[in-house]
């Protein structure tokens, strides 16, 4: 059911999944910019649709609703299920001649305040992502990384420090911009992110009050009161540009599962890194092997010993590699 040409693809068909190439025909499991490509065709979820329409060219599209069937031919049923990454992600079960197959695209677990949790069903193959696929991946629960977070904002505005809170524009911004309006914190968000907080809105998922960045609000003589302007909320590549070296002594942080690591500081330049990632750590991947209940799983996307450490527990585990016409489903 599924093999290698040039990417992965349903064998059988000309459906690929997540290929970042022009395709005939694929699947996009959610709009980050790395599972894009500008398809003739692509199947996909309304909001992914709608997320995706600034950042790659489709001519046409499919859109399915979780747990609706959509018949790919006569013999392959195709449902999608929340896979809790960002708005719109989508897991892709497919059945066949009584086979059945799960891929994950980029997935998590746990719960979060503007993404549903993700549903999985059980098949027979497995294609996972494995971007956490070492133990030491394993974060924090996450109402510690929040109270964290609300410190450490809390703290700056004391002291009469800006806060520069960062996290990917689209996903991971939503996700902090909830979580501070919640706490009842003043946000104000970059252009970037202003943009996509606007198409969850648009989709359904309230975020709470927030402003767009004015520069005339932070610098000069008409700048607001610290306060009252509040948190800003910015994409992770702004961290060493003049967006935030105007400031005096800001304090920058990055929320990312990355921030486990002990020169996230230095990789990403900010003052705190926090573990509030989209995708499972190690023990949600072994967690969802255990629910999907697999005979045969592939690894994708991730460090490549998670494979073998799968195989050291006794399950048939391989990575799935770009060899020609490699055949992963058996016919």
């Amino acid at each position: 059911m599924l093999e290698w040409q040039d990417d992965l693809k349903l064998s059988e068909s000309d459906l690929y999944l997540d290929s970042r190439q022009c395709r005939a025909h694929c699947y996009v499991s959610h709009a980050h910019t790395d599972h894009l490509g500008p398809h003739v065709h692509a199947i996909c979820t309304r909001a992914t649709a709608k997320l995706a329409e600034r950042r790659q060219e489709i001519q046409r599209l499919t859109l399915i609703d979780y747990f609706a069937p959509h018949e790919l031919d006569r013999d392959t049923r195709l449902t999608l299920l929340p896979a809790g990454h960002i708005l719109g992600s989508a897991m892709l079960h497919v059945s066949r001649r009584g086979q059945t197959f799960l891929y994950t695209g980029d997935f998590k677990l746990r719960a979060c305040a503007t993404v549903p949790s993700a549903e999985v069903m059980r098949a027979d193959v497995l294609l996972t992502e494995s971007t956490y696929g070492l133990p030491f991946f394993r974060f924090p629960p996450r109402e510690l990384v929040i109270a964290q977070l609300l410190e450490i904002v809390e703290g700056a505005l004391r002291e009469g420090r800006q806060p520069i809170v960062m996290g990917y524009s689209l996903g991971k911004s939503q996700e902090i911009v909830r979580v501070l309006t919640d706490a009842g914190q003043r946000v104000t968000v970059h252009g970037a992110v202003f943009h996509n907080n606007r198409l969850y809105e648009e989709l359904g998922i309230p975020l709470g009050p927030y402003r767009r960045y004015d520069p005339a609000d932070f610098h000069g003589p008409a700048a607001l009161d610290l306060r009252e302007r509040g948190v800003l909320v910015a994409p992770p590549q702004v961290a060493r540009s003049a967006f935030v070296t105007r400031f005096e002594k800001p304090v920058r942080v990055m929320m990312s599962g990355w921030g486990l690591m002990k020169n996230a500081i230095y990789r990403y330049g900010v003052d705190h890194a926090l573990p509030l990632s989209d995708h499972a750590d190690f023990d949600e991947l072994l967690e969802l092997i255990e629910r999907v209940g697999p005979r045969k799983i592939y690894t994708h996307h991730g460090y490549r010993e998670f494979a073998e450490t799968l195989r050291g527990k006794g399950l048939d585990a391989t990575c799935a590699k770009p060899d020609a016409q490699l055949t992963l489903f058996g016919e």
